[in-house]
């Protein structure tokens, strides 16, 4: 209820404007308005009004003193994602009136971070402020930037989930903590030596939401390389989703920050696949996650942790639990073989040379003797079947009657019959 008398006053003192106003005045020197009522308005008044720099996005400065930027609701409602490189913190804050005592709202952004208020939250902050839509649409809100200790640094400001493009000839310094959106398909960061933690301990994250077509985010491929971009390839990896994610070698970068040697971080994705890059450094770890132990049939899957095996896998399941902790979870996976399923069939051999289906598998076979099939279907287990293709009938039989030794031809082997006896040609007696 405050702010909105709050608000509901400015628009009354807004309307008195125009009485007071000489044409075109350039300063608070010509500023009638300002004379008149200079004990009431705000110390930041004539910079607010007359000192100010056009909001063009994306904006790509460094900020050594306050700035005010002018903008119009326009810009402002496409949402902000503002970057600063320093050690001191920026605030951004966000005037509707150059009358106004304080912002509309404001956002602060810590050292070397990013930070963002999305389109939703613009919009829903202005909105609420009492007016017309014609009348807040012809509003030219005021963006004050300044450092809260005085400091300097790198800004970059651009509207809601776009940002720099980090390319090898101008690549963004990777600071921990900090955020990259990655809004081309190909972007590359650079890692100084110098921000590789001395322990080696260190992670890449990568954040995409889905969109709202399949609901499934976007992978992203990361590559690293030493010294330049186009230096000696020293990791690779596939992030395909939030949960996981890409933890450095440690003794790789234990001697790459001894050796004062940079690195390049390459991230890669799929056109339209807008998402977002951290790098944490001297991640926390919090209670190890109880131990998974599963087992199913061959042909079936387990999802664990948002990722499906099919095979036998014994791991350490490293996950994002926030911001820059970690946690572990020991996962234990077995798929057990299928029982095999004997089945005989007797084929001619005139019939067998074509090729014959077997029924139950619908393979084609060409050749007597064993063969195995496994049958896959999605989702259920797998059969597996030990066939045997056998002929009906020897290709040459001697009288059975007759008594003495006889030959047959069975399945393409010569068999000897002495009597109730098999031999093979060797002369070895066989079952």
């Amino acid at each position: 209820m405050k702010t909105t008398k709050w608000l509901i006053g400015v628009l009354m003192l807004s309307s008195l404007l125009p009485l007071f106003a000489v044409e075109n005045p350039t300063s608070c020197a010509e500023d009638d308005f300002w004379h008149k009522y200079k004990d009431s308005l705000p110390e930041t008044y004539c910079e607010c009004t007359y000192n100010t720099t056009p909001f063009v996005s994306p904006v790509d400065t460094v900020l050594t003193e306050p700035v005010w930027f002018s903008a119009t609701m326009d810009d402002i409602r496409q949402g902000i994602s503002a970057y600063w490189f320093s050690d001191d913190s920026v605030a951004l804050d966000i005037y509707a009136f150059c009358i106004s005592h304080g912002p509309a709202f404001s956002m602060i952004v810590p050292p070397n971070r990013m930070y963002e208020m999305p389109i939703e939250e613009i919009n829903r902050r202005i909105d609420a402020l009492p007016g017309s839509a014609g009348f807040l649409t012809a509003l030219e809100p005021r963006i004050h930037a300044y450092t809260l200790h005085g400091g300097t640094g790198q800004v970059y400001c651009y509207p809601y989930n776009h940002g720099p493009h980090s390319t090898c000839d101008k690549a963004l310094e990777m600071r921990s903590g900090m955020t990259y959106i990655c809004e081309e398909m190909e972007n590359v960061y650079r890692l100084p030596w110098k921000n590789m933690p001395s322990n080696g301990a260190a992670f890449l994250r990568w954040v995409q939401k889905p969109n709202n077509v399949n609901k499934k985010s976007k992978p992203a491929d990361i590559r690293l390389t030493l010294d330049s971009c186009n230096g000696e390839e020293v990791g690779r990896t596939t992030l395909i989703d939030s949960m996981h994610v890409y933890v450095f070698d440690s003794a790789m970068l234990v001697d790459a920050r001894q050796a004062k040697r940079d690195m390049w971080v390459h991230v890669s994705h799929e056109e339209g696949a807008v998402g977002r890059l951290r790098y944490y450094a001297r991640p926390k770890y919090g209670e190890s996650l109880p131990d998974i132990n599963q087992s199913t049939c061959l042909g079936k899957t387990i999802t664990v942790n948002g990722r499906e095996y099919a095979s036998d896998t014994t791991f350490v399941d490293g996950l994002y639990v926030n911001r820059d902790t970690l946690s572990t979870q020991h996962v234990t996976l077995v798929f057990t073989e299928p029982t095999p399923i004997y089945d005989t069939v007797y084929v001619d051999p005139k019939d067998l040379k074509h090729g014959v289906v077997h029924v139950l598998t619908e393979a084609v076979l060409f050749n007597y003797g064993d063969t195995i099939i496994d049958v896959v279907a999605p989702k259920k287990c797998t059969k597996r079947y030990q066939v045997t293709v056998k002929d009906p009938t020897p290709i040459e039989n001697v009288d059975a009657e007759q008594k003495g030794a006889r030959k047959q031809i069975q399945n393409g082997r010569i068999i000897i019959f002495v009597d109730e006896r098999k031999y093979n040609i060797v002369g070895q007696q066989i079952d």
